[in-house]
């Protein structure tokens, strides 16, 4: 005689164990995390305020720094935010380092034949905790490099000086 059983029989191996444990786990992960109520957004307290900074243009050649002029409206030549208007503008010896090799490190060393401009800008900014924004998104940090664009001339180089809160 045989033996006829008709009912729902599991046989599991280990690794079928191991597998279904393992899906169970996930699942039961990804309902939790669907079901939590949201973590709150802290506000971000941020000003409105005015600031001054100074970009250095780096090695440019002798007298093109006369296509400046104050009042120039200067955008981030990347993204085009508008990010000010030029309110100073002054020439210095470019510098760039150079190796000694006698004494095996790096000396500032005066770049003959160019020279180095800088450019202050002044803008209306966004403040917060975190950063000053100005032109709608436009980072503005000491050491940064920007590349900036004005009527007839492109120019990169570091924000070197960084001034908060001056007055029109």
């Amino acid at each position: 005689m045989e033996h006829n059983t008709s009912g729902f029989r599991l046989r599991l191996n280990l690794f079928d164990g191991i597998v279904l444990i393992a899906a169970l786990a996930v699942g039961a992960f990804l309902i939790w995390n669907r079901l939590k109520p949201a973590a709150p957004i802290p506000a971000v307290p941020t000003t409105q305020d005015t600031v001054r900074y100074t970009v250095r243009f780096q090695r440019w050649a002798p007298g093109t720094s006369s296509l400046i002029a104050e009042g120039d409206q200067i955008a981030d030549n990347i993204k085009n935010y508008e990010i000010g208007h030029v309110v100073a503008v002054e020439t210095a010896p470019a510098r760039m380092q150079v190796l000694d090799h006698e004494n095996h490190r790096y000396v500032w060393a005066e770049a003959e034949n160019f020279e180095d401009v800088l450019v202050t800008i002044q803008s209306p900014c966004v403040t917060s905790d975190e950063s000053i924004t100005v032109g709608g998104g436009y980072q503005v940090r000491v050491g940064a490099m920007a590349y900036l664009k004005g009527e007839g001339y492109l120019g990169s180089g570091p924000i070197v000086a960084l001034e908060q809160g001056v007055q029109q």
